[in-house]
């Protein structure tokens, strides 16, 4: 079973790594997430504005890790179907 299929609240700090890692031009940021501790929860409370005061992530990766993070919450809702 693929790890992120699973409920993103319960990813570990490495699970995020490896999901931001898999973006286009995020790897460097990946890094930065790692270091930063973040996990599930705190990825689906993420904002843009904290990737770029807290983490200084330039506009542009920060609003397409924002767009995955939200279609993530989106799909959230979908995942109880067998």
């Amino acid at each position: 079973m693929e790890k992120t299929r699973t409920e993103p609240s319960i990813w570990t700090v490495d699970d995020v790594w490896a999901f931001i890692h898999s973006l286009p031009g995020c790897q460097d940021i990946a890094d930065e997430f790692r270091a930063q501790e973040i996990d599930g929860q705190a990825l689906l409370l993420l904002k843009e504005d904290h990737l770029m005061s807290a983490m200084n992530i330039k506009l542009g990766p920060a609003e397409k890790i924002c767009a995955r993070i939200n279609s993530l919450k989106e799909s959230r809702h979908h995942h109880h179907h067998h």
